[in-house]
């Protein structure tokens, strides 16, 4: 209707104008093309059951039952059946490649036509197509008068689709285009679950194109941008209910086997949101914060798991890390090809150029700045923190880089050392022994004992240096357009996968200045972050800047300034205080502190990373914070300083539930508590579990392994089999009492009740109820009251 009726005022204006409709180039007829795509979906699913294991007789005679009732797409049965979650997503996954892709549609027929109609052609073979098999010509239309073609088709703003000059989505909702096809009733089974399916996939990829339109109508006829249009679609985003927070393979080596987990009644109604850390991309280091590419991790996710949650009503959260990228990535992988002729070459922060004229060059190459101008700057590590890079012609490029780094030299053999050193090959195997065996010791090669070889010095260093290789992350130059690209580029992308909320992650470090902290530079980070949301307005998202520094310094309050949430660090430790010092006073103090100043948080007990302690400062005097450390290393934890010096950056690495001397009681009331704070609670998924410090882990992942005594990986067996346990069925419990009941809402009016520091009480009110919490110290009990209004 809406392409009809432009073309028809197109015309009565003058111009040309001719409506193609896109539904007669499928390769298939409807009622073929709907059974193809049924097909690919049983085929895919029950494949799907049989890589995983799951296939049997008894499987096979249900999915026959299933079939014939044509139920087997219906997600309320997966409750009963818990294959059959394998079986529709490994269905819809296929589904989704297939709908809108040239295997259904003969895009290069339509593109063709295009192309020909661009070139000024007036007499243009259209394809017609009915609804029965021999329903099928073509017929030649005039164009000599046409200045306008409009396309109207469901894939009119599809990335196959080539020469469109004008995109523009006609917006409607899952429900109103169900209504839609329920009026016309062209090809009957229009409630079915799988017709249903296939309506929520072709609405997930208009949502994905939609970016692309220069206009968006919606079915009132109101015209709407693009971050309009994703609060139409989504709502306004963030909420207040729990978020999950895992790895992709924290549960059963994969999201989907967390989604699975996540179909038991256990579990179901417990989490608004799920912040995904970004091992779930291209990454090597870091357990994901070296990222390569922003790409999927096949191994641990696929983007239709990232659709399912969607699908749940599940809001994702992921990572960006503004600061920097890995060396692997190829950006960085170019300039170690090309030099400074890569169009890279200004990507990362050349050291060199950065501190030009700011000190004196050293005798490796790079410049040692003035201490004047690195006296107050905030370093990670040892050291200046740069890496140097060789590039073809041997030159070497030193390039900043604040956090990890390690460079290693390939072993080699005589054959290696043959092709280029002027040597024979006894004398080969000879210096292959000693430089071996130096690498082995962790020899530089311009430092190793050549003994009778020492003339062949260079040579030998030349031929070690040529076969480098790093690893590391790369800190990224913001003055470069091509990072300001990139940065577009990957909200665009998280945006895509489905993100609501984006975590900036090491934000402050990415400003530099010569003279200044470089960390937190002002008003450069600010700057920074304004320019960031404003790309991340284009794409519906919600930024979250993440940064540890001491309560005293108040950077929670300039980032509550700057219209943004930010992370309650000071709760996780103030929670254990509390417990040890049998007061809420100071935990009061905090909450009061964010009602009156309106802060906005997420909060957390454990997460991926340590207890942060740092922040406390200024909250707890130093001789509180050293006893809450003593009291976790006792129960198990490690205290992580920044490069060995004390009361700089320290953290305790424990699991909470070991933190809290492994009382069930005290989790529990922790996690009342996190449930009644103002702001989002965030749970870390081994929490739930009450999952105890993992030593072996941190065996296994050798010196600077710390981190893993609270990552432990569970089997999808083991999380059911948790999920009976009483501390884990009653936390579950108070999360979806968080995530259901009216009063927690944007809009409450949150008060903190007087009462005796040992008890502490929150009461939540909205127009539609009321909530509140006393918990008492004496005896770590809590008390939930709770009513409509």
């Amino acid at each position: 209707e809406t392409g009809s009726l432009l073309s028809y005022y197109l015309n009565r204006a003058g111009i040309g104008s001719y409506v193609l409709s896109g539904d007669n180039y499928p390769r298939r007829i409807p009622s073929q093309n709907d059974a193809e795509r049924l097909r690919i979906f049983r085929y895919q699913g029950v494949l799907g059951l049989v890589q995983a294991g799951l296939y049997d007789n008894s499987v096979r005679e249900e999915l026959a039952r299933l079939w014939e009732q044509e139920t087997d797409g219906e997600r309320n049965l997966v409750t009963d059946r818990p294959w059959l979650s394998v079986y529709q997503r490994r269905g819809r996954e296929a589904l989704e490649e297939y709908l809108g892709s040239p295997r259904e549609i003969d895009f290069d027929e339509i593109n063709r036509i295009l192309s020909q109609f661009k070139g000024g052609e007036e007499r243009i073979l259209l394809k017609r197509m009915g609804r029965e098999p021999h329903e099928l010509w073509y017929e030649k239309v005039d164009f000599s008068a046409v200045s306008v073609l409009v396309i109207e088709w469901t894939h009119g703003n599809n990335p196959y689709l080539e020469g469109v000059d004008v995109p523009i989505l006609l917006n409607s909702t899952p429900e109103e285009t169900l209504a839609h096809r329920r009026a016309r009733n062209r090809d009957g089974k229009t409630d079915s679950p799988f017709t249903t399916m296939v309506l929520e996939v072709e609405q997930e990829k208009l949502k994905s194109q939609a970016s692309r339109a220069s206009i968006i109508v919606t079915k009132s006829g109101e015209l709407v941008d693009y971050p309009a249009y994703l609060k139409l679609m989504n709502g306004e985003g963030g909420g207040l209910g729990p978020m999950l927070n895992a790895y992709p393979d924290s549960i059963g080596g994969r999201l989907g086997d967390i989604l699975t987990l996540m179909d038991k009644e256990a579990l179901k109604g417990a989490f608004q949101s799920f912040y995904v850390l970004p091992s779930i991309y291209n990454t090597d280091l870091d357990r994901g914060f070296s990222v390569i590419d922003y790409g999927i991790n096949e191994s641990y996710a696929s983007f239709g798991d990232l659709k399912e949650l969607s699908r749940r009503g599940i809001d994702l959260k992921l990572d960006f890390i503004l600061n920097h990228a890995s060396v692997l990535s190829p950006q960085f992988q170019d300039i170690v090809e090309k030099g400074r002729g890569s169009r890279y070459a200004d990507f990362f922060i050349d050291w060199n150029k950065f501190w030009e004229g700011c000190g004196i060059m050293g005798e490796e190459g790079h410049i040692v700045p003035d201490e004047s101008y690195t006296r107050d700057m905030f370093f990670r590590k040892p050291g200046l923190p740069l890496l140097n890079v060789r590039v073809p012609g041997g030159e070497e490029i030193p390039y900043w880089n604040t956090f990890y780094q390690s460079v290693t030299y390939d072993r080699v053999d005589a054959r290696d050392i043959m092709k280029s050193l002027p040597i024979q090959y006894a004398g080969a195997e000879e210096l292959a022994v000693l430089i071996n065996d130096s690498l082995d010791r962790g020899i530089r090669p311009g430092e190793m004992d050549l003994g009778r070889f020492e003339p062949l010095r260079e040579d030998v260093a030349d031929l070690l240096e040529s076969g480098r290789k790093y690893l590391g992350q790369m800190d990224l130059n913001i003055k470069s357009p091509l990072v300001w690209e990139f940065y577009e580029d990957t909200l665009k992308k998280l945006a895509s996968y489905g993100a609501r909320i984006v975590r900036l992650d090491a934000f402050a470090y990415a400003p530099k200045e010569p003279g200044k902290r470089n960390f937190l530079n002002e008003p450069d980070t600010w700057d920074l972050l304004d320019r960031v949301k404003t790309l991340a307005d284009r794409y519906g998202l919600r930024l979250l800047p993440e940064i540890h520094s001491r309560y005293e310094e108040k950077i929670h309050e300039k980032i509550t300034e700057q219209g943004y949430m930010t992370y309650d660090f000071f709760l996780p430790g103030l929670l254990i205080d509390a417990m040890e010092r049998k007061t809420w006073a100071v935990l009061k103090r905090w909450i009061g502190e964010i009602l009156e100043k309106g802060i906005g948080t997420v909060n957390m007990l454990g997460c991926h990373d340590g207890i942060p302690l740092l922040d406390l400062k200024g909250l707890l005097t130093d001789e509180q914070i050293q006893n809450l450390i003593d009291a976790v290393v006792s129960r198990g934890g490690y205290v992580k300083d920044l490069h060995g010096k004390k009361n700089i950056y320290y953290q305790v690495n424990a699991t909470y539930y070991s933190a809290l001397g492994e009382d069930d009681r005290k989790m529990l009331l922790a996690r009342a508590v996190q449930m009644f704070m103002p702001g989002k609670p965030q749970v870390w998924y081994l929490d739930i579990f009450a999952g105890r410090n993992d030593h072996d882990g941190v065996k296994r992942a050798g010196e600077g392994g710390h981190k893993e005594i609270n990552r432990t990986n569970l089997t999808l067996d083991g999380a059911a089999e948790l999920l009976e346990s009483p501390v884990v069925k009653d936390q579950l419990s108070l999360l979806k009492f968080r995530n259901s009941h009216p009063a927690f809402c944007e809009e409450a009016r949150i008060t903190l009740e007087v009462s005796d520091d040992s008890v502490l009480k929150i009461r939540w009110e909205s127009d539609r109820g009321f909530a509140s919490l006393a918990a008492d110290l004496g005896d770590f009990s809590y008390r939930i009251d709770q009513g409509a209004l």
